[in-house]
């Protein structure tokens, strides 16, 4: 199934770029490239135009069937978990600088465990919504030198919550901070953000989590860009009756990817293939070599 997933990317791609540079031939002005694919980075510093809405679905697939404890691989049981994450986002600007955007996510995850004589399980449900406030505090289309902005947010306890599901009940606060700098056809761009948790149910309070993201992205044209994506995560341990659960985890994602634009449409579609590029768990942790993430956006 992974082959058949990257040998696709991969033909598109190829099957992609003959377009991308006839569309070239049509029109030499200097293209801006969108912005990155992956399922858990921002906007970086860059605002929203008043008035406008964006519905985006963004959908990652991966297979964690490596064991990990510390920073490497250990024997574990032949097990294996399945996940399909997608996550539908919407944004909205309201006034000059000030927008909003949310994120939903829902999680289908089948923990195959044939091969230790047991049946298949399903984990999954409707996850947390995140709620976020952001202000541009620098534009470079005012003549700062980088796009500058601030994000605080809520993470709303929507998730569905049992035994197999993702949500726990727990409310969250999240801040954090963004930079954009364009030149030409090149966008560098970062954001980071942390993110705390009330208690939740079963007296179990969720680790704190700070994720720092990067970015960059050429625009080959006005259809097509291709660029890299990375994506730092640190969770630390959870906490039940007063007690430590030992399972602080950090990992570090690093991809190419790609956009094609539709500006006449409102369209922007990406993709990118992110690979494990550290990985550093308290406890022994089943996880995912490389990833796939798709971003579709529609802007109203």
């Amino acid at each position: 199934m992974r082959t058949r997933v990257v040998s696709s990317l991969v033909l598109a791609c190829c099957l992609l770029l003959p377009s991308a540079h006839a569309r070239a031939a049509e029109g030499a002005s200097i293209s801006t490239p969108a912005g990155a694919v992956g399922v858990n980075h921002g906007p970086g510093g860059m605002g929203f135009p008043v008035g406008k809405f964006a519905a985006v679905l963004n959908y990652r697939y991966c297979v964690k069937d490596q064991w990990y404890k510390d920073s490497s691989g250990e024997d574990g049981a032949d097990v294996k978990q399945i996940v399909h994450t997608p996550v539908l986002k919407t944004r909205f600007s309201f006034a000059k600088g000030w927008d909003v955007r949310t994120a939903t996510p829902f999680l289908d995850m089948t923990v195959d465990r044939e091969d230790i004589g047991l049946d298949d399980k399903w984990v999954g449900g409707l996850g947390d919504t995140t709620a976020i406030l952001r202000y541009q505090i620098l534009s470079q289309k005012t003549g700062a030198p980088l796009n500058l902005a601030a994000d605080l947010g809520v993470v709303i306890p929507t998730g569905e919550i049992g035994d197999n599901n993702p949500g726990n009940g727990a409310w969250g606060a999240l801040f954090g901070f963004g930079a954009t700098y364009m030149s030409g056809s090149h966008r560098i761009e970062g954001d980071t953000s942390y993110t705390v948790y009330s208690e939740g149910t079963a007296e179990k309070t969720k680790g704190d989590r700070l994720r720092i993201n990067a970015h960059y992205a050429y625009a080959l044209n006005s259809l097509l860009d291709l660029g890299v994506e990375a994506y730092y995560e640190w969770t630390q341990e959870d906490e039940q009756y007063g007690v430590d659960l030992v399972n602080d985890a950090k990992s570090l994602y690093v991809g190419p990817k790609f956009n094609l634009k539709f500006p006449e449409y409102g369209i922007t579609f990406g993709g990118n293939i992110l690979m494990a590029a550290y990985r550093d768990y308290e406890t022994a942790t089943l996880t995912d070599d490389w990833r796939t993430e798709f971003k579709l956006i529609k802007l109203f």
